[in-house]
């Protein structure tokens, strides 16, 4: 499941007063107990290589559930966008000459998120707003109901990226090109087609699935493996400061990447770490100061 690493994570101490280091061929997953904004900003510029975000969206609901709890206050978009900057600025320090950061966000303020984005990293390194759907959950009676997802995509330089492709339609496959009105335009039938930026296929993790841990709001594996792989090399270093249930730190150990996470709530720590041990992850914790 996790072969040699073999991407540009340095061999540096990432938090000398601790004596932490996350190196190609370590194979443990750093976890840090703390609030992001706090331990983010010890990190050395160009430690590592993607960064993915999945903060409180604002919501102004304390989220539930069986394996935890947080709250979510609400504030206005504008003010929550200038707040997300303390983390979102050391993040984008982090990353290296090629990285690449992944901000999840949903309707409430992804739009002034965007801006404040274009501001930080620059009109340039905006590369995707990404579309993730689903079904399931409550319906809206007087609203259509809202069921997407949006992961803002800046990069620094010509990023990593590796194409996912999938199968054409049938009918596609069966007339053998683009088109019925483009005959000259030939397509690769074996190969498939490029992953576009609107993702139908990824179901949320709801009460059957066998990855669900009962913390609220948590992320498919499948998701987060399919950012991680079109995103980053093997090998290559990956920072997610509210790593909730821990499907970041799970899924970059399954695509061979050196993961280091944390979040500032305890549960959210624990749960991470219990869900590492069992898929037989080694995992170095540490209660950063002040936390």
């Amino acid at each position: 499941m996790n072969p040699a690493r073999t991407g540009s994570a340095q061999e540096s101490t990432l938090f000398p007063d601790l004596d932490l280091e996350i190196r190609p061929e370590s194979q443990a997953t750093v976890l840090v107990e703390g609030r992001a904004e706090s331990w983010l900003q010890a990190l050395p510029a160009g430690c590592a290589q993607l960064a993915y975000v999945d903060p409180p969206f604002g919501t102004g609901k304390v989220r539930r559930s069986q394996a935890g709890a947080y709250a979510d206050p609400a504030s206005q978009p504008r003010v929550y966008a200038e707040a997300l900057m303390a983390m979102l600025e050391p993040l984008w320090s982090a990353l290296d000459a090629r990285g690449t950061l992944l901000v999840h966000l949903d309707h409430h303020a992804s739009h002034y998120v965007k801006v404040a984005l274009d501001d930080l990293c620059g009109v340039e390194a905006f590369r995707n707003e990404i579309v993730w759907c689903y079904n399931g959950g409550g319906v809206a009676r007087s609203d259509y109901s809202r069921k997407h997802d949006v992961i803002l995509r800046y990069a620094k330089g010509e990023p990593r990226f590796h194409v996912e492709r999938r199968p054409y339609k049938e009918n596609t496959q069966s007339v053998g090109r683009h088109s019925t009105y483009a005959s000259e335009v030939q397509i690769d039938l074996e190969r498939g087609t490029p992953l576009t930026d609107w993702w139908t296929d990824i179901p949320t993790v709801t009460g059957w699935n066998p990855e669900r841990t009962g913390y609220p709001t948590q992320k498919p594996l499948m998701l987060l493996e399919r950012l991680i792989a079109t995103c980053s090399d093997p090998g290559d270093a990956v920072l997610d400061p509210c790593c909730g249930s821990g499907t970041t730190a799970v899924a970059a150990w399954r695509q061979s990447r050196v993961a280091l996470v944390g979040d500032r709530s305890p549960e959210a720590v624990e749960l991470t770490e219990r869900r590492l041990l069992a898929a037989g992850q080694a995992v170095r914790r540490v209660r950063w100061p002040g936390a």
